[in-house]
């Protein structure tokens, strides 16, 4: 074998072997940041007591908490986010992650009978649209 085609072979491996490190330490960093951040997580209704954090919660928004009924969910003893159920408001808190607290207080919601997502609307509105075109030509 040539020595500039060994040269070149070695390079080949070296980059090669720096690249698969790299992948392993991206995956490693990706699977940690996957895993969920809470361990234990309390979705419940809101009582009076909670009106001190709601409050905190809407000013930490920017916004005002609605008046009626909400759910809220709760980390190590701290209403973390909340969700009112008639209004489809939701407000957490933007400093920590809440993301995957959002989620299942829509769950939840959806499941107390919260209204349906605006989504199937159009839908409904097509069906009617299909049924007054089939009712016009029979």
């Amino acid at each position: 074998m040539h020595p500039l085609n060994a040269y070149l072979a070695y390079e080949i491996m070296d980059e090669r072997i720096a690249r698969a490190e790299r992948y392993r330490r991206l995956r490693a960093i990706r699977e940690q940041a996957s895993r969920p951040r809470y361990d234990a997580v309390t979705i419940r209704r809101a009582t009076p007591a909670d009106a001190g954090a709601l409050e905190r919660l809407a000013q930490l928004e920017g916004r005002v908490a609605p008046p009626s009924a909400a759910l809220v969910a709760e980390v190590e003893g701290r209403v973390m986010a909340a969700r009112w159920i008639s209004e489809e408001v939701t407000l957490a808190d933007p400093f920590v992650p809440t993301a995957e607290l959002a989620a299942l207080l829509e769950t939840r919601a959806r499941h107390l009978g919260a209204r349906p997502r605006p989504v199937t609307r159009p839908l409904r509105r097509a069906a009617a649209a299909l049924r007054r075109r089939s009712a016009a030509h029979s």
